[in-house]
């Protein structure tokens, strides 16, 4: 409770006096054993280096808290808002101090200060008038703890230690590289303040960090809303099916039962006009009987023989059908509860948005089989691009084999395609906009415009000079092209054809553009070239004047790269023909990691497209595989 006396921070960041540390250290034979200092408070230990040393001088190792020493000079002479002269303190007076001698480290009354400036080793120290308002900023001045009476003028570059003159003539005499204090710390202070804006750097990054972090958290919170409203939604669209099922149900109950009640209503009513007709011909005999009249008995007589009678009987009715047809309820409660168990009301995933990740993994979502009933070969996928026309998805996927141009969409729950025939095998597709893009036909040197909505409508066809594989768009009036002529280039082209800038880089006489078979535009604007040459197949960053940004060549032989794009956060997604695998590569073209392999389910890979929610869209043999991104937790 007490001010600290030689503070020490242990690796815990507990401030303790250094003789505190070691006599409760002592107490604990645990830390002895661990050579160690103990913390009384956490109990966490700090290691000692060198342990062969005694116990008592364990806690000498531990570097001092500046900031709690710090703390102790506000406790100094010159910042109390009282001092006593620590001159006359000695000599047992009391003296209100009236100067503060930095180079001294003491008070002084206006006695002192008198004979301190008539002292020629002190008349010319640095004193400050502790009787102005104005609070004195105060150097602290370091003492040796050994010879108490001298300042710490000298640093030992050897030993990194401040000492005193003596300490160096006793302790430092082997040491090769000791200056004065006073030339090291301009040095000192250039290295602390360098510290200070690094970590003033750090703090604002922090800052950021936990800002987004905080955003995220916001967001998370309104995301969970819109989820809640959006299970509760689903479930009621099935609570609603099974109120109008319910409701369906309850009207044929009332329509059967109403139907039967009728016709036994109907029954009824017959039997009862029957009862009747025999109660009063059973009377009508019954009176013949009684008269004793011969005419009478002989006029019944004839009516009981004749038709009539036969008529005076219970009619037949439907009251027995009506009673065999009852109806029921077929209701099987365990099939009922399997299919509610069943429902698919949705699932919740986690769409991340730094797909790459490291900790994320892909998922094959989907696959769209692009082979048609009426193409003539069997469909090979080449590149693939994705469009969203009037709130439709519409996968676009060139097909050199049976040289067109297909789409892929839904519309009204059913599954549609588009086929745009072409003159010659059709490659690489570079989107223009929303709705439009451009497709190479290398063989017949040209270049189509075709418009998606989401069937395909060929718009026009641009001429070229010589035969392009890879297209990018730069430009809304440019594109990067990629030749694979004597010599291999890729050219800037407006929207005519015309070549407005060639790019060929040579590197030590060699030429790095070799086969562009894929081209990408960064958000930089730099294009990123597949260079196919099928022998160590290398990926280029080229700016559209021509500099290399990056030479990506893989340590292993793997020829023909492929499909080429880059992610919403700078990354680079590279497909590898023959390897079968997408790898990822950082924004400045090293290796990071791969993204799928052939356990994935890529077979025969060549073009890729990465949509706006962040799924992957690889082209593999006849077919388009869409896959996902999770996050491993």
């Amino acid at each position: 409770m007490d001010v600290f006396d030689d503070p020490c921070t242990l690796v815990c960041y507990h401030t303790f006096c250094r003789k505190c540390v070691v006599s409760y250290t002592e107490t604990r034979p645990e830390a002895i054993s661990a050579k160690s200092l103990l913390c009384p408070f956490c109990r966490k230990m700090t290691k000692v280096v060198n342990s062969n040393r005694p116990v008592e001088e364990w806690a000498q190792e531990v570097k001092p808290s500046f900031l709690i020493q710090g703390l102790l000079d506000s406790f100094s002479p010159c910042s109390q808002g009282t001092n006593n002269c620590n001159l006359c303190d000695e000599d047992g007076e009391t003296t209100p101090a009236n100067a503060w001698c930095v180079e001294c480290n003491v008070s002084l009354c206006d006695g002192c200060l008198k004979a301190h400036r008539r002292i020629p080793a002190t008349r010319h120290h640095d004193v400050s008038d502790l009787s102005r308002d104005v609070k004195v900023k105060k150097r602290r001045k370091a003492m040796c703890k050994e010879h108490t009476d001298q300042r710490m003028q000298f640093y030992c570059k050897d030993c990194k230690k401040l000492q005193c003159q003596s300490c160096c003539i006793l302790y430092h005499r082997k040491c090769e590289s000791i200056v004065s204090l006073e030339s090291v710390l301009p040095e000192m202070q250039n290295t602390l303040q360098t510290v200070k804006q690094k970590l003033e750097t750090d703090l604002a990054t922090s800052n950021t960090r936990l800002a987004k972090k905080e955003a995220q958290c916001t967001e998370i919170n309104e995301n969970k809303s819109s989820l809640q409203s959006q299970v509760r939604s689903a479930t009621q669209t099935a609570i609603d099916l099974i109120k109008k099922k319910e409701r369906q149900l309850l009207e044929q109950i009332d329509d059967v039962t109403l139907k039967q009640i009728g016709q036994l209503k109907g029954d009824m009513k017959r039997e009862e006009m029957a009862r009747q007709m025999i109660r009063q011909h059973s009377e009508l005999l019954g009176r013949a009987l009684e008269s004793e009249s011969d005419v009478d008995i002989c006029e019944m007589y004839l009516w009981s023989e004749s038709e009539e009678a036969v008529t005076v009987s219970v009619p037949e009715s439907g009251m027995e059908d009506v009673s065999g047809g009852k109806a029921c309820f077929l209701h099987d409660r365990h099939l009922m509860c399997e299919e509610l168990n069943g429902l698919h009301l949705g699932v919740i995933d986690i769409i991340v948005e730094d797909v790459f990740d490291s900790t994320s993994t892909a998922v094959l979502y989907d696959t769209v089989d692009i082979q048609a009933e009426d193409d003539e070969k069997k469909t090979e996928a080449y590149d693939v691009a994705v469009f969203v026309v009037d709130n439709t998805d519409t996968i676009v996927v060139t097909d050199r084999d049976n040289k067109c141009v297909n789409s892929f969409y839904k519309r009204n729950k059913k599954s549609w395609q588009s086929k745009l025939g072409v003159q010659s095998a059709p490659l690489c597709i570079a989107k223009l906009n929303n709705n439009k893009m451009a497709v190479t036909l290398p063989d017949t040197n040209k270049i189509i415009i075709v418009e998606v909505k989401p069937e395909l409508v060929l718009q026009s066809s641009i001429s070229t000079r010589k035969g392009y594989y890879g297209l990018t768009s730069l430009t809304p009036t440019t594109l990067a092209a990629g030749s694979s002529g004597d010599p291999p280039c890729v050219d800037i082209l407006d929207m005519a054809g015309n070549v407005l800038r060639t790019l060929d880089p040579v590197t030590d006489g060699e030429r790095l553009v070799s086969d562009p078979w894929f081209l990408s535009t960064t958000t930089q604007g730099n294009i990123l070239v597949s260079c196919g040459d099928y022998g160590a197949g290398s990926v280029l960053c080229l700016t559209p004047h021509g500099d290399v940004v990056f030479r990506y060549q893989p340590i292993q032989q793997w020829p023909f790269p492929g499909g080429i794009t880059e992610t919403n956060t700078g990354h680079i997604l590279v497909i590898y023909h023959n390897a079968e695998c997408v790898i990822q590569l950082s924004a400045s073209g090293t290796f990071v990691r791969d993204v799928l392999t052939s356990r994935d389910g890529i077979t025969s890979p060549y073009g890729l497209y990465l949509g706006e929610s962040q799924h992957l869209y690889v082209t593999d043999d006849d077919c388009v595989k869409i896959y996902r991104f999770t996050r491993n937790t």
